[in-house]
């Protein structure tokens, strides 16, 4: 995200002019410094202060890719994905070894329903960095939009082998082991998401839907109180999976 390392700010000023070298420098400095109130307002999350002064970084900067994907990144989460994707396609035309604005470009093309365009990005992500955790999981995420499960479970194995405490990879693949009815397996991996962030409150509730199909239904309401806790908005999620589940039962018969 937008704590990556920024690069690209020394100036070759060989064959300028004394004034001009002194004016380049002082725009790259005030780039710089917007950038950074950028970052302080974006973690604070404010995120429209962000966007404006990653916004004047630009101005003073226009080719500083990094101001680039860190208004795409303000912009991602404002859930303004057009102007996101604009952000990202100028960061690659900047910066073409910048893997995370593949799989942030990747995301956005995810949430549009684009799913070729956001495979290319994670496979360029991927011939950037082969390791990069983030690009495994996100592919696998897509993989699971379209019910490929083994496809997907091959990729969140991916994502945790090379980072043991993604925990959201973890949940992920125990979803995907559920939707094949391996419960087992699903409830081992929500565990382990758990372990790594107790307050993971989707993953209570997943567990716990695990549970009451196994027919633990005293664990699994133990795990959706915990949810619930955590977050209350998951509440509708849980009655209609357990209303589902129910429907399902009786249909079985």
């Amino acid at each position: 995200m937008w704590r990556s390392t920024i690069l690209g700010l020394s100036i070759l000023v060989c064959n300028l002019s004394p004034a001009s070298a002194e004016e380049q420098y002082s725009r790259s400095a005030s780039a710089a410094s917007y950038l950074d109130r950028g970052n302080a307002s974006y973690a604070k999350g404010k995120l429209d202060q962000a966007v404006a002064d990653y916004s004047i970084a630009i101005q003073f900067s226009p080719d500083l890719a990094q101001a680039y994907f860190n208004r795409g990144c303000a912009r991602q989460d404002k859930g303004d994905l057009e102007e996101a994707l604009i952000d990202y396609d100028e960061t690659v035309k900047l910066s073409p070894r910048h893997a995370e604005a593949y799989v942030n470009r990747g995301n956005v093309r995810r949430l549009k329903r684009d799913f070729n365009g956001a495979m290319s990005d994670y496979h360029q992500a991927l011939q950037l960095r082969p390791r990069f955790a983030k690009a495994f999981y996100n592919r696998g995420n897509v993989w699971l939009d379209q019910g490929a499960l083994d496809l997907a479970i091959a990729d969140f194995d991916l994502a945790v082998r090379y980072d043991r405490r993604y925990g959201l990879a973890f949940n992920n693949r125990g979803a995907a082991h559920q939707a094949k009815g391996e419960l087992t397996a699903a409830i081992a991996d929500f565990s382990q998401a758990l372990k790594l962030n107790p307050q993971h409150a989707a993953a209570y509730a997943n567990r716990g839907l695990a549970l009451w199909v196994l027919g633990k239904k005293s664990e699994a309401n133990q795990d959706f109180a915990k949810c619930l806790a955590l977050n209350p908005d998951l509440k509708p999620f849980i009655e209609r999976r357990i209303a589902e589940l129910a429907d399902r039962a009786i249909g079985g018969n």
